[in-house]
């Protein structure tokens, strides 16, 4: 990323007036918390800034300062893209993660941190190295020389530590707990973030996680754990879909797992959703690429047709192999 390519981003946000801000579909932290900050940054500077998102988010982000504002639709507004100077899309390595077909018909800002980012936007800010899509975020707005406020630096900080696990990750980088002082010194409460978003769960949501656990396979000696997410699971908890995020970090989690899988029924018959977490060097990228997924080397999703038990072979024979692959 040269600094050419801030450049004409800065630019863009300088004179631009009116900007649609979105990210992928099922937005988790990073994609919301960066979108938020910079739709608050813009609104600040007396501009217009409209963030919508494809699909609701897990309950545990309602927290976030400005999330209630953000709009769920299937489509972008019908003035797209006469009305609007840009669209800033967020953590998305292709054009087609948002869910926003229409998306290509006006100046797009991609803005992302994937290894394997496609470039496929009217402007490209790629940055591989930053632990989060907010750390992309605070460089424009340090580029800009726009002040963060508590609100904008509380959705940076939920941006960083839903993508750093809470600096618990490997991606956590001497830059990104330099940011991280930083948003404190800014006003962010770590305090009552982590009430928020780790704590404070809804009931429905722990029966969720009760049933999803409940599923809990393992394989290949212990390395790899599976777990699963049936639809009726959602009308037994009275949870959302959205609230069956960081479910597979709890399999990850366990004593021995070096690869865990998520497998969810999707609205399509006979297509399944599969989040994947590894530890260590363990590349879980590289088996959602395989199934034209994405993502980094320690958390990636992908879409599987099949079976129940045919994408639950397949994924954990493929996880099994990403361990047996580890660098020693």
């Amino acid at each position: 990323m040269s600094v050419t390519d801030f450049e004409a981003v800065t630019a863009l946000l300088s004179s631009g007036r009116r900007f649609l801000l979105t990210g992928h579909r099922n937005p988790d932290g990073d994609s919301l918390g960066s979108a938020l900050a910079l739709a608050q940054a813009l609104v600040a500077r007396g501009k217009q800034a409209h963030v919508v998102m494809r699909d609701r988010w897990s309950s545990s982000y309602d927290g976030m300062p400005g999330v209630a504002d953000v709009a769920v639709s299937e489509a972008l507004p019908p003035d797209w893209p006469a009305a609007w100077d840009a669209a800033i899309v967020m953590e998305c390595p292709e054009a087609e993660r948002p869910g926003f077909p229409e998306l290509l018909s006006g100046t797009t800002v991609n803005v992302d941190h994937h290894p394997g980012n496609t470039r496929w936007a009217t402007h490209n800010l790629v940055i591989e190295p930053a632990a989060a899509v907010g750390e992309v975020v605070a460089d424009l707005l340090d580029r800009l020389e726009w002040p963060m406020t508590p609100a904008i630096a509380t959705n940076l900080w939920v941006s960083l530590v839903s993508d750093t696990g809470s600096f618990r990750y490997g991606n956590t980088t001497p830059r990104a707990l330099a940011l991280g002082a930083r948003l404190v010194t800014e006003g962010v409460r770590p305090d009552v973030v982590n009430e928020f978003l780790f704590e404070a769960k809804p009931l429905s949501t722990v029966k969720l996680e009760s049933l999803v656990l409940g599923t809990l396979e393992l394989h290949d000696e212990g390395r790899v754990a599976l777990v699963s997410l049936p639809k009726r699971f959602l009308a037994e908890s009275g949870a959302d879909a959205a609230d069956g995020e960081g479910l597979v970090n709890r399999a990850r989690g366990i004593d021995g797992v070096k690869a865990a899988a998520l497998v969810r029924e999707s609205d399509e018959t006979g297509v399944f959703r599969c989040s994947l977490r590894s530890k260590g060097s363990v590349d879980v990228r590289s088996v959602a690429a395989e199934r034209s997924g994405g993502g980094h080397r320690n958390a990636a999703g992908c879409r599987v047709n099949g079976t129940w038990e045919s994408v639950k072979a397949d994924i954990s024979r493929a996880l099994a192999a990403a361990v047996a692959a580890e660098p020693r």
